[in-house]
C-alpha cells in the first residue's frame, strides 16, 4: 500500500497559497522536489510512491507559484525573487522540515538561487540538480540548446493561447525527447494538459522575471554540497555547458552524465535516478546534522546491478 500523503496549503508572504505534499517518516531526511516551468509537483508522482524513497526519506513537494494547484498572483511585482524563497519558506514551516536537501528540475532550479538569495539563514543541507537551468536572463542562452533557445523565447513572448499552447507542445516533446525507455503516452497527455492550463500571459511572466544568482555562487564557492545529473540525450539543456559553469563555482560538487536519459531522466532512467540521490543523502546523512539514514538499501538499477548502502545510526 502507498505510503499516507500529507497534503497543506501554507500561504506566502503576499497571500498566494502554496500546494504541498509530503509523504514518509519526518524522522528520515528531509527532502524537498521543485519541479520544471509550467508543470507541477505531480510530474514527480512515480518517485513519491517508490518504497525506496518513501521507507527511507521524508519527501516533500509543492507546485511553485502560478502552477498546478498553487495561486496564481497577478501583480506586477508577484514574480519576485523573495516571493518564491517565501513560498519554500511557508513549505518547509508548514511541515517543520529541517535542513533539508532540495531536488530540483530544469528552470525550477532558479528557485534553489532566490532561496539562497533570500532566506537568511540558509536552511539546507544540499543540493541535488536534474537538468539543471540555474541561472535566468542573460546566462540562459548559455546553458541551453537551440530548440530550447527558441521554445523560451516564444513563451517569454507569447501573449495569445494559440502561441504559447503550440511552443509549450514543442517544450514538452522536448522533454521526453530521446528517452530509450518507452514513456507512457497518458504521461506526456498529463504533463502538456498541466502545461496549457497556466495560461500564455503567466507563462510569460513566470519566463521573463529577473534574479540574483550571485548568493547561490557564493554558497557553493564556502562548500555547499551539489549534486548535478544531466541525461545523455537530454534534447533542451546543453548539459556539459551547465556543469562547467557550476562547477566554476561550487568547490564540493559532482556530476553524472546518465546514459540514455533525456531531459526527464528521473522518469526514463528512473532506477539509476534513485539509486544517485539515495548514495547522496546517505553521505550528507553522515557527515552532517540532518536526521540520520539508517540501513539503506540501494534499489536495482535499470542494468540489473545492485549497489547497497549501509549507514549506521549515529549515537551521541
Amino acid at each position: 500500500m502507498p505510503p499516507a500523503t500529507v497534503v497543506k496549503t501554507p500561504r506566502s508572504s503576499d497571500g498566494t497559497h502554496v500546494y504541498a505534499e509530503a509523504v514518509g517518516s519526518a524522522q528520515n531526511p528531509h527532502v524537498v522536489f521543485i519541479h520544471e516551468a509550467t508543470l507541477c509537483a505531480s510530474v514527480f508522482d512515480e518517485l513519491f510512491r517508490d518504497p525506496h524513497l518513501t521507507d527511507h526519506l521524508y519527501l516533500v513537494r509543492y507546485d511553485l507559484r502560478c502552477h498546478g494547484r498553487s495561486g496564481i498572483a497577478r501583480a506586477a511585482d508577484s514574480q519576485h525573487a523573495a516571493l518564491y524563497a517565501s513560498d519554500f519558506a511557508a513549505v518547509a514551516s508548514a511541515f517543520g522540515l529541517q535542513r533539508p536537501i532540495l531536488v530540483a528540475w530544469g528552470l525550477g532550479a532558479a528557485a534553489v538561487a532566490d532561496i539562497c538569495a533570500h532566506v537568511n539563514p540558509l536552511p539546507i543541507s544540499g543540493i541535488v540538480y536534474i537538468a539543471p537551468l540555474p541561472f535566468l536572463g542573460p546566462m540562459l542562452p548559455h546553458t541551453v540548446t537551440t530548440r530550447m533557445l527558441g521554445i523560451t523565447q516564444t513563451l517569454s513572448t507569447a501573449r495569445d493561447a494559440g502561441g504559447s499552447g503550440r511552443a509549450k507542445t514543442e517544450f514538452v516533446n522536448g522533454l521526453l525527447a530521446g528517452a530509450t525507455g518507452r514513456i507512457p503516452d497518458a504521461t506526456k497527455a498529463a504533463w502538456l494538459g498541466r502545461s496549457v492550463a497556466q495560461d500564455a500571459e503567466v507563462t510569460t511572466a513566470v519566463l521573463s522575471r529577473t534574479h540574483d544568482p550571485s548568493k547561490l555562487l557564493e554558497v557553493g564557492r564556502e562548500g555547499m554540497p551539489l549534486m548535478i545529473l544531466v541525461g545523455s540525450e537530454d534534447a533542451l539543456v546543453d548539459g556539459p555547458a551547465v556543469v562547467r559553469e557550476l562547477r566554476r563555482h561550487f568547490r564540493n560538487a559532482e556530476a553524472h552524465v546518465v546514459v540514455g536519459g533525456s531531459h526527464a531522466l528521473f522518469v526514463d532512467k528512473k532506477d539509476e535516478f534513485v539509486r544517485l540521490l539515495l548514495v547522496f543523502v546517505g553521505r550528507l546523512a553522515v557527515s552532517a546534522s540532518s536526521p540520520p539514514l539508517t540501513k539503506l538499501a540501494v534499489g536495482s538499477a535499470a542494468d540489473g546491478s545492485r549497489c547497497a548502502l549501509q549507514v549506521m545510526t549515529l549515537m551521541g
